[in-house]
């Protein structure tokens, strides 16, 4: 646990993602958990234990010293997912959880890790329910596989069966409430558990037999092993002990401008391009989705800035961030109305590709946002949000990409720029804009020239929405290609912004050139252990605890702009060499690097293209990295020539599927995937039917839980595929119940208020009741659609004075009734006033109006 948080060390020492020596950062500062999010954090629980301290000789000299970067990390006691279970040591180390050691657990022993300089990667730590069928399997990670072989006559044991990579390693009975674990050793005085897997209970029906598993554990069962003197990147192992490990810097890292330095494993800093030194620790995110960008902890007032809160929008070349959110006034858990206030301005940044010059940029709700632009180039000037207008930046690149003449440039909204033909002379270019596959602009571009297309946003005529620089054409004999070094392009869709607009709880209170303020039309109450939506994408999550703790945070998709893609065939012949294309945005990209298998086998040409011939048969993942981008991965397989006609493959219609879900089954060849006829179908492990002239069979899923399709070899090889079927159910959660008056007085009527929120999968009614002191005094009924959520607000009257309990739902309030006093007459008026703001209050999910329902 770390001892002090953020907010109570000085400011310029912690608390900051970047260093910044013109806000006097001290020359010592340190990075916690509580200040990035790149290192694990628990609010809960206070959990996160790296840090990572620099020691700067002076605030301009641009180098870090031998031993002058320090991280280090402690284990921590953590519970299972699975609460029967007891606990485990876990430790983040190089931003990655492993584990530490067992301390009681149900299944093992005392095992300490750490005093052995060993550790093991945590694959999985679930809690979450499923039901498994006899002759299904549940898939886990490292090859390894538990197949639910038969349940018993009398249904109270179950046969169960663990293989690895399809060699069958152990088998066991397990009875309900009980748990299957698998122990390996690994080398260490004893063996460990490295599989666990709890059955809640065995089903067993007339046609359909199940269990229901409520707790899956598993560690890899390769050893880390951390030995003093270890190198990891620029860092390396200083001490180690079961208490504590600590890494220093071996060599001395130079902080160049504009640089990345790579650290030790996926942390790296960011060094601005800029004479004043700036820097920030960042980890680097090399597969797409969603992740989580948070804010410094705060534990009362607090102003988050693009310094303190990585989801604002921050140009750290420039220093450029103009966003702030700011919580003024706090009362206990409750940020009261006005309190809590949003600031943005514009301000010019530089293009990528700086020969254009500059635009205007606006962070606003935590995304970036074309504001306008001054004059320039392609432009005499003009501003978005002086008309109250603003429009996403969806490309701003100098990344350099060769395109072949027929082919295209893929851009966002569905533009892409064709080249159609180079001229004879190779000095231009005619190019082709098309949106949705329809032509909609043409130009010729000469040799370091610009493509400029132009459109209308708004109330704004010829607004320079796509810029693309033609650095170099070559012309050749037999390929025609141009070479593009900058890409800037706005989306066409634009958001309004006036004055008095409600954004989520927040209000825009100003608006003008100069930029926009906002703040909240109600209090805010921050109740532990939830997350409370405040503006566009921006929420506060509150620890689950009885000190306030809370941090803003964005859920950011991070499928980006620049990403790879790996052009190769699913199933290959062994022995024969194969072209591996990697692009991005339809160009070629040089100089990626390719593994097969984690094994390097060599960088792309400058067409994009790698050769690979694979040796042997089996499954291989080709992944390609190249910096500045996110890297990509591909599964392919590998055949013998002899069976190369007789490889099937299942695929199936739908990447998620619900019980009662009409899904299509499809069987191809694994090569060329042409459409297999005629292939017997095991749904676990009883036959449904066969595949149709086309390779298709339509099959009804009614079953929730973990089901495997095979099929019956009959000239082919075996073919398998694992489906996990959704169960439909709503699920009503409970949140925020407050009462008004908050100083009730007896035999006068208050109002009680909760949220009630459908987090499951189908529509349903709950009756809701309202408990005072545990008797039953007015009920609600909820009817409620998927994802949408209502207030519901009972009645009470207090017949006489004293202290009371509310009980709806999973929430529950203690208030006290006091006597009545003529002084409760005052504040009917506001009482009502507040009672019908709250009944009015729209609710928002995703960016849409959700329709509230309420049985009242």
């Amino acid at each position: 646990m770390l001892s002090n948080p953020a907010g109570a060390i000085p400011s310029n020492s912690t608390g900051n993602k970047i260093w910044d020596a013109n806000l006097n950062s001290s020359i010592e500062y340190t990075w916690t958990p509580q200040s990035f999010s790149g290192f694990y954090y628990n609010a809960d629980t206070e959990e996160g234990t790296e840090l990572l301290t620099v020691n700067l000789s002076t605030t301009n000299k641009r180098t870090i010293s031998p031993g002058n970067m320090t991280y280090e990390t402690r284990p921590v006691t953590t519970d299972f997912k699975y609460q029967g279970w007891g606990k485990y040591q876990s430790i983040i180390f190089m931003t990655e959880r492993y584990f530490a050691g067992y301390s009681g657990s149900r299944f093992n022993n005392d095992i300490n890790l750490m005093s052995n300089e060993k550790l093991l990667r945590i694959l999985i730590d679930d809690n979450e329910r499923k039901s498994l069928y006899a002759g299904s399997s549940f898939l886990l990670e490292e090859g390894y596989e538990l197949e639910i072989k038969e349940v018993d006559k009398d249904g109270k044991k179950v046969l169960i069966e663990l293989s690895k990579n399809g060699e069958l390693i152990g088998t066991d009975l397990v009875g309900p409430n009980g748990d299957y674990t698998y122990k390996k050793d690994l080398g260490l005085n004893e063996e460990v558990a490295i599989i666990a897997v709890h059955l809640d209970n065995i089903f067993k029906g007339t046609e359909t037999n199940a269990v229901f598993i409520s707790g899956v554990f598993q560690i890899s069962d390769e050893l880390s092993s951390i030995n003093s003197g270890d190198a990891y990147g620029k860092m390396e192992i200083t001490s180690i002990s079961p208490e504590k490990i600590t890494m220093k810097n071996r060599e001395e890292i130079t902080l160049s401008k504009g640089k990345v330095v790579e650290v030790m494993g996926k942390l790296k800093l960011m060094i601005a391009n800029n004479d004043t030194l700036r820097f920030s620790p960042f980890i680097e995110i090399s597969e797409p989705g969603n992740y989580v960008l948070r804010g410094t902890v705060a534990e009362g007032r607090f102003e988050w800035t693009p310094m303190n809160f990585e989801g604002f929008y921050y140009n750290i070349d420039e220093g450029i961030g103009s966003e702030s959110l700011t919580v003024e006034g706090i009362n206990g858990r409750t940020i009261e109305k006005d309190k809590l206030q949003y600031k943005s301005k514009p301000e010019e940044v530089r293009f990528e590709h700086e020969h254009w010059g500059k635009f205007k940029i606006l962070g606003f709700l935590a995304d970036k946002y074309f504001a306008g632009y001054p004059k320039n180039g392609f432009s005499d000037g003009i501003s978005l949000v002086s008309n109250g207008e603003l429009a996403k930046v969806l490309i701003d690149s100098e990344e350099k990409k060769r395109v072949y003449s027929g082919s295209s440039l893929l851009l966002e909204e569905g533009y892409e720029l064709k080249i159609k033909e180079i001229n004879a002379e190779g000095s231009s270019v005619f190019v082709s804009l098309y949106k949705n596959g329809s032509i909609i602009d043409n130009g010729i571009v000469a040799s370091n020239g610009d493509y400029v297309y132009r459109s209308n946003i708004g109330s704004i005529e010829d607004v320079p929405l796509i810029v693309v620089h033609i650095e170099d054409i070559f012309k050749g004999v037999e390929t025609n290609a141009v070479f593009i070094k900058g890409i800037f392009q706005i989306s066409q869709e634009y958001i309004t912004i006036d004055n008095k607009a409600k954004y989520g709880i927040m209000e825009i209170t100003d608006v003008s050139a100069n930029g926009i303020t906002m703040k909240n039309t109600a209090d805010i109450f921050l109740p532990r252990g939830k997350s409370i939506a405040i503006i566009g994408n921006i929420q506060f999550h509150v620890a689950d605890s009885n000190d306030l703790r809370y941090y803003p945070f964005i859920e950011k998709n991070t499928t980006p702009l620049e990403s790879l893609d790996i052009d190769v065939p699913k199933t290959i012949i062994e022995g024969e060499t194969i072209s591996i294309g990697v692009s991005s945005r339809g160009g070629g990209v040089e100089n990626a690097v390719v593994h097969i298998n984690k094994e390097n086998i060599g960088t792309t040409s400058e067409k994009g293209i790698i050769k690979y011939t694979a040796s042997g048969a089996g499954k291989f993942e080709i992944s390609a990295s190249k910096d500045g981008f996110i890297s990509a991965s591909k599964e392919i397989e590998s055949i013998a020539k002899d069976d190369e006609t007789r490889k099937i493959s299942i695929k199936m219609s739908a990447d998620r599927v619900y019980e009662g879900d009409k899904v299509t089954f499809s069987t191809v060849k694994s090569l060329n995937e042409e459409p297999v006829s005629g292939i017997r179908l095991l749904y676990d492990g009883k036959f449904i039917g066969n595949t149709s002239d086309d390779g298709k069979f339509e099959y009804v899923i009614k079953d929730p839980g973990i089901h495997k399709i095979k099929t019956v070899p009959d000239g082919f090889l075996p073919a398998e595929y694992n489906i996990d079927v959704i169960v439909r159910e709503p699920n009503f959660i409970y949140s925020g119940l407050h009462i008004m008056p908050i100083d009730p007085v007896k035999k006068e009527n208050v109002s009680l208020s909760v949220e009630v929120t459908n987090t499951g999968t189908a529509p349903g009614k709950e009756e809701v009741e309202l408990k005072i002191n545990g008797s039953v005094v007015d009920i609600r009924t909820v009817a409620l659609e998927i994802g949408e959520s209502t207030f519901l607000n009972f009645t009470y009257m207090s017949p006489q004075e004293g202290i009371y309990e509310a009980h709806v739902g999973t929430e529950k309030l203690e208030f006290e009734v006091q006597k009545k006093s003529i002084l409760s007459y005052v504040g009917i008026g506001l009482v009502v006033s507040l009672i019908v703001s709250r009944l009015g209050y729209p609710m928002v999910k995703k960016g849409e109006k959700r329709k509230r329902k309420t049985g009242l």
